[in-house]
């Protein structure tokens, strides 16, 4: 036999040797990785429990996130900012012009002052914001409306934006003399 062989043949005896100290350990810590592994797919799995339940709890951190598995009804209703040009053109205002905080936030709060009667004070605050912005289309807004709308989730994921029906709350004109001595804009001057 060459030389070679004889090597390949040592190396592997070697190695054979040193298996069983090694298959001892291995069992032991594989076993503790698989049941770790499958301690955690259990947590994940847990909470879906909760949608075959009457009344389902959702708890941090096994959550079984009914934001997005919550059945909801075919209309939805939203207040939101509409503002006007010149020529009666509709352009949607930006969350940003009502409130500082973030667009679920904001939204929050712009229902409350709804609730509250109070459109009137958010329109003003909403005009204000709009007057000192110089990039179009808030530029040529010359009036804001609070409104309610009604929208069918189909016809609106479908392309149609159009709302069913739209309850006006409050309606104010754009004062862009005062705003330009008032400075530039800021986010959320509510």
């Amino acid at each position: 036999m060459s030389e070679p062989i004889l090597e390949s043949i040592d190396h592997q005896l070697q190695m054979t040797e040193r298996a069983p100290l090694r298959s001892r350990r291995n069992p032991l810590q594989k076993g503790l990785a698989g049941l770790f592994g499958f301690l955690l797919m259990g947590a994940t799995v847990a909470p879906v429990e909760q949608n075959w339940r009457p009344h389902p709890r959702d708890n941090f951190p096994f959550s079984y996130y009914p934001m997005f598995s919550e059945k909801r009804g075919e209309i939805y209703t939203v207040s939101y900012m509409v503002g006007l040009d010149g020529q009666g053109n509709r352009y949607l205002i930006s969350h940003r012009l009502a409130g500082s905080g973030g667009l679920n936030q904001t939204r929050r709060q712009i229902n409350k002052l709804i609730r509250e009667d109070k459109a009137d004070v958010l329109c003003q605050a909403v005009a204000r914001s709009v007057a000192r912005e110089a990039a179009s289309p808030y530029s040529k807004i010359v009036i804001v409306r609070i409104v309610t709308g009604r929208f069918r989730f189909a016809d609106y994921f479908g392309g149609n934006k159009a709302p069913l029906a739209e309850k006006a709350r409050a309606t104010c004109r754009v004062a862009r003399d005062q705003a330009l001595k008032d400075g530039p804009a800021k986010e959320g001057k509510l």
